[in-house]
Parts: structure tokens; C-alpha cells; sequence
């Protein structure tokens, strides 16, 4: 039985033989290793949960009342938000494979583009918002807001407008904001 040393004296040989075919082969192989990565990354538990600290996020993402369960239930994966290349995927590796990152992870900051991707029609957004009596979370007096300002995907959101509004609407939001505090319940009550 040859050892691992002869096996791999062999395999330098055959590819100094076989440069072209020695390329072609290492080519299909990144193909078929992208194409694997690219699928296992559909599934967080399996291709982000072991090399990052990312349970909670995933977890959050399986189950719960936050924005990412609500895209997982919407049949939205992590990569469509969270797409990286090549280059990005080499470079986790390296992280991974040295102990070298950051735990808890560095927060990313994603521009308008990357929600309007699914939610474009800001126009029809602004309408079914408008609560009346000039009081409309997406058309708002504080300016260009990106929707991550008040829009939370890995905890909960939170609207802008309650930093200084009590509208009624802001008592109403589904589990996964930030209630607005009553001023005659809780620690401090009135």
C-alpha cells in the first residue's frame, strides 16, 4: 500500500504532465465547489451556524417574532440579503480557520436597494401607511430614513417617530416592534 508522500509525488507528476488537463480539473473543481457552497447556503443551520457566531441569528431566523422568521416564512433565505462572492467566502474560510473573527459578529448596514429589491412599489407603501391626520411612517418630516432605521431584521424593530410621537398606531405593531412604553404602567409609572 503506498503511503500519502508517494501519492502525492504521483499526483504532482501526472500534472506535470497533464498541465492542460491538470487546469481544466482544478476549473471544474471551483465550479462544483461554488455551485456546493452557493446551495448549502440556503440552509443557515447547516452553512452559517458552524463558522460564525451566528445561533442567535439563525435561531431568530427559524423561529420567533422577528423579521427574519417573517422573510423565512416568506420563503426569503439569508443570502438573498446576505449575498457574498467568492472572494467573500475564501476570506470566512481564512476567519474560520484561524479563530480570527468577530464574535458577536460586525453589524452590516444595507442601503434602501437592498430591501426595494422585493418591496418597490414605495409609492403604494406610502398609501396603505398613511394613518391619517398627516401621520405616515413612510413619508416622514425626518427626512431620507433607510428603511433599517426603523426596520429590524435580527431583533426588534422599532419605529423612528416614537423617539419623540405617541401616535396610537405606535400601541398597535405587530410583535416584532417595539411597543411604545404607557407612561401609567410599568417601572416609573405616573
Amino acid at each position: 500500500m503506498k503511503g500519502w508522500k508517494e501519492k502525492l509525488q504521483n499526483a504532482v507528476r501526472f500534472m506535470g504532465k497533464h498541465p492542460l488537463l491538470t487546469l481544466a480539473g482544478l476549473f471544474l473543481l471551483a465550479i462544483l465547489c461554488n455551485f456546493v457552497m452557493h446551495q448549502a447556503e440556503r440552509f443557515p443551520r447547516l452553512a452559517c451556524s458552524p463558522c460564525h457566531v451566528m445561533g442567535a441569528y439563525v435561531d431568530g431566523y427559524d423561529h420567533g417574532e422577528l423579521l427574519a422568521n417573517k422573510h423565512k416564512e416568506a420563503h426569503v433565505d439569508c443570502i438573498d440579503c446576505h449575498e457574498n462572492g467568492i472572494e467573500d467566502k475564501v476570506q470566512e474560510t481564512i476567519w474560520y480557520v484561524t479563530d480570527d473573527f468577530d464574535n458577536p459578529p460586525a453589524k452590516r448596514h444595507f442601503d434602501n436597494k437592498m430591501c426595494t429589491k422585493c418591496h418597490s412599489d414605495m409609492d403604494a407603501l406610502i398609501a396603505k401607511s398613511d394613518k391619517g391626520n398627516g401621520v405616515n411612517p413612510h413619508n416622514s418630516h425626518l427626512g431620507d430614513l433607510t428603511c433599517s432605521d426603523c426596520h429590524k431584521m435580527h431583533k426588534q424593530s422599532k419605529a423612528a417617530c416614537q423617539n419623540c410621537h405617541d401616535f396610537e398606531f405606535l400601541h398597535n405593531l405587530p410583535a416584532e416592534w417595539e411597543k411604545v412604553q404607557d407612561p401609567h404602567e410599568g417601572e416609573g409609572a405616573l
